[in-house]
């Protein structure tokens, strides 16, 4: 369809900045795990996908708290009692995690639930500062029993119509803009900081690839260490500032090092980076390891998913919608703000009326119509809300199952242990079956299927499996070839072992009345030598024969 160019003037825009990160675990203790981030200090309150949560109370110590709403599955609402000694700010967290999974037990049946149990958990907020201008972030966890997890950056904005080219190149490429400061709180910078000093800068002193290991480099990274060691402690010993964020009062700290620095890699990729890097190392793998390495990071995927609640003009239809924005729309899912003949904007995967939703490699758009008597500012729509977390619940649903299958694509290629082996070619060989039973909304399935050949995950499957059965085969060959080995061993000693007695039996008798003046260790001796060429030229003719018939 040739649209006619109209640029968007956008006013309102809700963003969920999805990280998606493959462990190198498959089974993780979400029980203990939970404990370890409360106990950390990083996170107040945990929410189990059975509704189950975890919180600490004023006193530090940790509470159990059993979510019981009352509702069937397609009613419009849930009610929920809370207990009167939760903490304000777990009653808030709480009903974040009830309307999300409100919206999973929509999407998925119990039936045939395909994702894997989960814990969630608010982390403490980032503010992100140029000049005049301060962006609140407010980031959230998401960790599957099965190694998966993901770190949402919420990001909420209203403008006087942004101009197009503006929005994408500082929205939608959040990830690409430079901050003077970033604001985050200090005991995650500790935590982070006290992970990586021991082993910082390993690696990074070499020469066209090649690493330099003397005495002089040595010393020059321990140097650097203490450096960053003592940066560290004098920035978060600072006092910080206070943000009054949603409400509540945070002391938050610039990133440590950063304080003076013009030019420094102050984006959000290095909250992402921060806060895995935190998280991972406070999970705890039911395979417990010994050599205390713990566990690291498999690979990660990054991809908004930006609902465009109000823009200037904004149409009743889906036909204007296309006809009026869908350069501009064909833009912004390509992230480029100068292009003047965008390619053609793919097919929309919402069937009904209320909204569109797009989605390639690199983006997920929700682009909201406006019926005639909706407000302008979308927040005093009571339904904003619900459906702000609807599109996130879904986006949910979408990273999940495709870093399931580019996980299991990185451990084929490379697996570690033969455990991540067979995980890793199940996941593959059932894929397809788990992409067809994960909803019970075929607009949902359908949905999933366009994305992930989107993002070009689908097309991994069969080379993932096809990696997956050589390292099996390789597994099978070697396997085959150390019991070979030990047959031989076997039959070796079980050959001397028969040679013995066939000689003490049959041969030495036969001697000794043949013979008579031989003495008995020479008998013995001769009756062993003789046993056994009989057995080897015995195991020489079997041999012989079974060549003779493969061949």
């Amino acid at each position: 369809m040739t649209a006619v160019s109209s640029y968007l003037q956008v006013q309102q825009v809700n963003c969920f900045y999805n990280y998606t990160v493959g462990l190198d675990v498959t089974h993780v203790d979400l029980l203990k795990t939970s404990a370890a981030l409360l106990k950390s200090g990083i996170v107040r309150t945990v929410c189990f996908s059975d509704l189950k949560a975890v919180y600490l109370d004023d006193q530090g110590d940790i509470q159990l708290e059993w979510l019981r709403p009352q509702g069937r599955r397609w009613d419009n609402r849930w009610a929920v009692a809370f207990s009167e000694s939760l903490p304000e700010h777990t009653t808030e967290d709480l009903i974040l995690c009830l309307e999300l999974s409100f919206h999973e037990q929509r999407i998925e049946g119990e039936e045939a639930r395909q994702i894997s149990p989960y814990l969630r958990a608010a982390l403490p907020p980032v503010v992100l500062e140029n000049d005049n201008l301060a962006l609140p972030v407010y980031p959230w966890l998401k960790l599957h029993a099965d190694g998966l997890m993901s770190i949402s950056f919420q990001l909420d904005t209203t403008w006087a119509n942004l101009e197009e080219e503006d929005f994408i190149r500082d929205i939608v490429n959040l990830f690409q803009r430079y901050f003077k400061c970033v604001w985050m709180q200090a005991t995650v910078q500790r935590i982070d900081g006290e992970k990586l000093l021991p082993d910082a800068f390993k690696g990074e002193i070499s020469i066209g690839g090649q690493g330099v290991a003397d005495r002089r480099s040595r010393n020059l990274i321990k140097k650097m260490r203490r450096t960053a060691r003592s940066t560290l402690d004098d920035s978060l010993s600072k006092e910080g500032r206070c943000f009054d964020l949603h409400g509540e009062s945070w002391r938050l700290h610039q990133i440590a090092g950063s304080e003076n620095e013009e030019e420094w890699e102050g984006t959000i990729d290095l909250c992402r980076s921060i806060y895995a890097n935190v998280v991972a190392s406070k999970i705890v793998s039911k395979n417990d390891r010994k050599n205390g390495r713990g566990v690291g990071i498999q690979l990660w995927q990054g991809r908004p998913s930006i609902s465009l609640m109000r823009f200037a003009d904004q149409p009743q239809s889906k036909e204007q919608l296309f006809n009026r924005y869908g350069q501009s729309m064909s833009r912004i899912l390509s992230r480029s703000a100068g292009m003047e003949n965008p390619p053609q904007l793919p097919a929309d995967l919402r069937p009904f009326t209320d909204y569109s939703l797009h989605g390639n490699r690199a983006i997920l758009l929700w682009t909201w119509l406006r019926p005639h008597d909706a407000p302008d500012n979308a927040w005093e729509d009571p339904n904003t809300r619900a459906a702000l977390l609807e599109n996130q619940a879904r986006a949910e649903h979408f990273e999940y199952h495709n870093m399931r299958i580019a996980r299991a694509c990185a451990l084929a290629g490379a697996p570690p242990t033969d455990e991540h082996l067979v995980y890793a070619y199940e996941t593959l060989a059932n894929a397809d079956t788990v992409i067809h039973q994960s909803s019970q909304a075929g607009e949902i399935t359908d949905a999933l299927e366009n994305l992930m050949a989107a993002a070009g995950t689908i097309g991994l499957i069969e080379s993932g499996k096809e990696q997956a059965r050589w390292h099996l085969d390789k597994r099978r060959y070697t396997a085959e070839k150390r019991r070979s080995r030990v047959d031989r061993w076997l039959a070796a000693v079980f050959g001397i072992v028969g040679a013995a007695g066939l000689a003490d039996l049959v041969v030495r008798p036969f001697l000794q009345s043949t013979y008579p003046d031989w003495t008995d260790w020479l008998t013995g001796l001769a009756a062993f030598a003789l046993a056994s060429s009989v057995l080897v030229l015995l195991a020489i003719f079997i041999a012989v024969v079974n060549k003779m018939r493969t061949e």
